[in-house]
């Protein structure tokens, strides 16, 4: 073995790295938004049985919390999707120097994102 040598990667390997780094913390965020809504809708249900209006409530405030957690999933979905798109560019560029600027304008559009709208 010749620990040396490093084989340089392709866009599209790159991209896919970065796209399974991005998954469990996806995945995690899906689980929240879920876990929120079970949760908050077993307290409303809850409190509209025992006819508590404060247990109820709460139980749809709860419900409401999962709005955060599914709007970075959403988010970080559009990202995936954002270095998807940007693979065939990304492997068609004549130079690194166009590459560089493919990439600066992505990160700037994601980094300038702040509702996840994509405006």
């Amino acid at each position: 073995m010749d620990f040396g040598q490093h084989r340089e990667r392709t866009a599209k390997e790159v991209i896919d790295d970065a796209i399974k780094e991005n998954a469990a913390g996806t995945w995690l965020l899906y689980l929240f938004a879920v876990s929120f809504v079970l949760v908050g809708l077993g307290v409303l249900i809850a409190g509209i049985t025992k006819d508590d209006g404060v247990t109820s409530l709460l139980g749809a405030i709860a419900s409401l919390v999962f709005w955060p957690s599914m709007s970075a999933a959403r988010r970080t979905r559009k990202e995936n999707i954002a270095l998807r798109l940007l693979e065939a560019p990304l492997s068609k560029a004549s130079t690194s120097e166009d590459a560089a600027k493919m990439l600066h304008e992505l990160v700037a559009t994601i980094m300038n994102d702040k509702k996840g709208d994509g405006k």
